[in-house]
């Protein structure tokens, strides 16, 4: 993995495009649940983590699991986009 050391958090600091959840908390399942790895788009984001190719859940996060609602924070702003080379 990358050498951040909390991939879940900087991943978290931005909304998922994919499943419309909110800064804070992990991504969801169409059926709600709680997903067991984040959606791609959301992780490309954060720039340490743009050459894996996927970024499991924490097991604190209760991945399997109904999503529950955490403490709310500011989504961060993503950085400009750059055109692949």
């Amino acid at each position: 993995m990358s050498q951040l050391a909390e991939p879940a958090s900087a991943v978290e600091q931005f909304d998922c495009p994919t499943c419309s959840t909110t800064a804070g908390s992990a991504c969801r399942t169409r059926g709600g649940k709680v997903a067991p790895k984040y959606h791609t788009p959301r992780f490309m984001l954060v720039p340490q983590l743009r050459a894996e190719l996927e970024v499991k859940t924490p097991a604190d996060r209760g991945p399997g699991r109904a999503w529950e609602m955490g403490p709310a924070i500011d989504a961060a702003v993503p950085e400009a986009a750059t055109k692949p080379t």
